[in-house]
């Protein structure tokens, strides 16, 4: 594999229409500070009632775990489950599979959403730890600058569920979510199989779509990239974002097309949804059905890409319903003096040989929640 470091290349207009920006994979060690402030914890949150439910595993699938009533009754108990951003669907049925599972359960929970602000976040924390709620189930905007706001919760001795990004440094009760290194890597190999079927043997170049700044993007990047290492004859260019979103990875992808003419490259992969869906937008408007487009997560904008049949390839989802489900049951145990630790949701490659399927079992996911919306 052999590495180039390029530099940021300025926008000279954004194309086509306006696409909504993307959080998953964005929710690393930078505070997004142009993000629009959320409501307040009393206007953004939302009550659901419940006693008996399913956990989520290491793997995914569901257990038993009706048992766990008899080491402690958490019917009654306050949950806030605070949401990096409801924009975007990974977080709303994440949310809405706790809100099942809580009322299940007897559980209260209110439904806080930080909208990607790291302010708001903190602002959030800070007024769950006043209300004196019995846990907090908190996906970060930012692992490194939420850190004091979770001790504080913490010294108030109200355990902490992080999940999605995972926080360093600090003692929740436990942390679930998507190995993003293995998510990368799981992408990586797919891109290895492709160039593989494209030469007859690993060789081409290939674009990556970076944004250094943010701790979950890094790690899906290096993954991807570790993919490549046994692989001289490959050559991959990376290019910095200035912004982790769609139209930033639009208006990147719109001027590497320029500089880089058909045949010249044979994929772009980008390690968050919004980015690669605007890199998808800017890839079909210049025609270049030559250079295959790889992403991670799965927007609804990023099936209909890869179900259409076009440049759009392949994308790494996450298993937002499982963490969902893993992290409420951690906040039981926690209610129940038990610390869980790390559980480690695996990643789901989905292609055009699978996509329908995916698509389908998603909606009919969606359909079971919706009345926890």
């Amino acid at each position: 594999m052999k590495k180039t470091k390029a530099t940021q290349l300025l926008a000279i207009g954004l194309t086509g229409i306006l696409l909504g920006s993307t959080f998953m994979g964005c929710g690393g060690n930078t505070a997004e500070e142009d993000s629009p402030a959320a409501t307040s914890a009393d206007s953004a949150s939302e009550s659901s009632n419940s006693a008996d439910s399913t956990s989520s595993s290491s793997s995914g699938e569901s257990a038993d775990t009706s048992s766990a009533s008899a080491d402690g009754d958490v019917s009654g108990k306050k949950i806030a489950f605070i949401s990096a951003s409801n924009q975007f669907d990974f977080f709303v049925y994440m949310g809405a599979k706790v809100k099942q599972i809580c009322e299940e359960r007897g559980i209260e929970v209110d439904m806080l959403d930080a909208n990607t602000n790291v302010t708001t976040e903190s602002d959030l924390m800070a007024q769950a730890v006043i209300t004196g709620y019995d846990a907090i189930i908190m996906g970060p905007v930012d692992s490194q600058a939420l850190v004091p706001a979770v001790e504080e919760a913490i010294e108030a001795g109200i355990p902490v569920i992080n999940y999605d990004s995972f926080m360093e440094g600090v003692d929740v009760h436990a942390r679930v979510g998507s190995d993003n290194q293995n998510l990368g890597r799981i992408a990586g190999d797919y891109a290895v199989e492709f160039l593989e079927e494209k030469y007859g043997e690993v060789k081409g170049n290939i674009i990556v779509l970076t944004y250094p700044a943010l701790e979950t993007m890094n790690s899906r990047t290096a993954g991807f990239l570790s993919a490549f290492e046994e692989y001289p004859d490959v050559t991959i260019q990376e290019e910095e974002l200035r912004q982790c979103d769609a139209e930033t990875g639009q208006t990147m992808t719109d001027n590497l097309l320029i500089a880089n003419p058909s045949g010249s490259v044979d994929i772009i992969f980008g390690a968050n949804a919004g980015v690669i869906i605007g890199a998808n937008a800017a890839v079909e408007a210049a025609g270049r059905d030559d250079v295959a487009l790889i992403g991670i997560d799965s927007e609804q904008g990023e099936l209909e890409a890869i179900a259409s049949g076009g440049v759009f390839k392949a994308t790494v989802a996450q298993d937002n319903i499982a963490i969902g489900e893993a992290s409420i049951e951690a906040a039981i145990s926690a209610l129940q003096g038990e610390k869980t630790g790390d559980v480690v949701i695996p990643g789901i490659l989905i292609t055009a040989d699978n996509v329908e399927e995916y698509m389908e079992n998603d909606a009919a996911v969606k359909e079971e929640l919706a009345p926890y919306l």
